[in-house]
């Protein structure tokens, strides 16, 4: 029984370090660029597109 609780213990104590990794993470920003810096992309550490430019020679 001592053995179970103490896994519970260790679970919890992941869970906490995993959630706040999360949070951490969510604070990054990740900038890309691809045809030699035609387009430009920045993405939130959840993922979530900030900026996207993109050179209007693309267009024509």
């Amino acid at each position: 029984m001592k053995d179970l609780l103490g896994l519970m213990g260790k679970a919890k104590e992941m869970q906490a370090k995993f959630q706040a990794m999360q949070d951490e993470i969510a604070t990054l920003e990740a900038s890309g660029q691809a045809g030699g810096g035609l387009v430009n992309v920045t993405l939130t550490g959840k993922f979530e597109m900030k900026s996207l430019k993109i050179d209007p020679s693309l267009f024509k």
